[in-house]
């Protein structure tokens, strides 16, 4: 691992160009404070874990369904559930007042 401060990558990104070619992760620090890990494309990172991390990403923005989640794991619904409430990532998005707006709304 090598690490490159920010100034340093804005003056010679060469540096960083070369450690991904190197098959080599980086640290990017900022002040000397680690901000970030910066690292190249190869089809393993992309299959043992970058595709799920961004699929995680897209669903907690809403970008994605439960159910794409779930294929894109090669999972269930539920079995994806399961893996969300383990990583803290909230399987419905709404506020209660609303739900309740909704509800007297309907006259229920």
């Amino acid at each position: 691992m090598k690490t490159f401060g920010v100034k340093a990558i804005q003056t010679n990104p060469s540096l960083l160009t070369k450690a991904f070619e190197s098959g080599e992760y980086s640290l990017i620090t900022k002040h000397g404070a680690p901000i970030g890990v910066a690292v190249g494309f190869d089809t393993m990172l992309i299959d043992e874990g970058l595709k799920h991390f961004l699929a995680l990403k897209a669903f907690s923005n809403g970008d994605m369904s439960l159910g794409e989640l779930a294929a894109c794991f090669g999972q269930t619904r539920a079995e994806v559930m399961i893996t969300l409430g383990r990583l803290h990532i909230p399987i419905a998005d709404y506020r209660i007042d609303e739900e309740l707006d909704a509800i007297a709304t309907l006259a229920l």
